[in-house]
């Protein structure tokens, strides 16, 4: 999954995919803005066959490693 959610940070922050882990801080780290966040997360939507309920589940998302565990929750894994 790690793998698969750096493929699509990628798109949207000038990073090395190669230098993202699971503690990597999306705002900080790369600069990743709240537009293009909400913007990458309707990706994992369909990326992951998920659906955003609302908002405010993604309160307290700051590192990948909080994206991946969002995206285990919301897939069942």
């Amino acid at each position: 999954m790690l793998d698969k959610v750096k493929e699509i940070l990628a798109q949207y922050v000038e990073v090395d995919p190669a230098e993202i882990n699971e503690s990597t801080l999306l705002a900080e780290d790369l600069g990743l803005t709240s537009f293009a966040f909400m913007t990458m997360m309707g990706d994992f939507e369909e990326a992951f066959d998920i659906t955003l309920d609302d908002e405010s589940e993604l309160n307290g998302i700051r590192t990948v490693g909080d994206v991946i565990e969002f995206l285990k929750k919301k897939t069942g894994e």
